[in-house]
């Protein structure tokens, strides 16, 4: 097993003795590997990003079922959020941690407002909504909501 380990060394040597840009590689073979990995880096960042919208589209779909539908979770620390449900034509409030869930109140249809984000503005919709009149404007909304006006 040795001879043909020291004989397989020695026909490498022979061949990089008679081409000598063979072992080394030239300008033409790095470009073509250079092309060829930054292709696979690309279709690695868009299969990661195909799968991750297909588990987020699966998980938003795992959320509702018939009668019962989460509709917005509010994280307030570790493990404890504050989630507003809907089952069947009612909407309550409940606090989850990770060894109990109690309920908060219930909301009647009048009372729940849907978020913006839940009519289907995107993000990038909502802010520019949002900062439309400048930082300023919505400092202003906050001072007119606190007042008696």
């Amino acid at each position: 097993m040795r001879s043909a380990l020291y004989e397989t060394a020695n026909m490498l040597l022979k061949l990089k003795e008679t081409n000598p840009s063979a072992g080394s590689g030239n300008a033409v073979n790095n470009f073509a590997r250079f092309v060829t990995m930054l292709i696979i880096f690309v279709l690695v960042l868009l299969l990661t990003y195909y799968t991750t919208r297909f588990v987020a589209g699966t998980k938003k779909g795992s959320m509702s079922s018939g009668n019962m539908e989460l509709l917005e979770s509010l994280p307030l620390g570790a493990g404890k959020y504050l989630q507003l449900l809907r089952i069947g034509s009612r909407y309550v409030v409940v606090a989850v941690t990770k060894e109990h869930v109690e309920l908060i109140t219930e909301l009647s249809s009048d009372e729940y407002i849907k978020s913006t984000a839940a009519e289907g503005g995107s993000f990038k919709e909502i802010l520019l909504n949002r900062m439309k009149g400048g930082i300023g404007a919505l400092k202003g909304e906050n001072d007119k909501e606190g007042s008696d006006e």
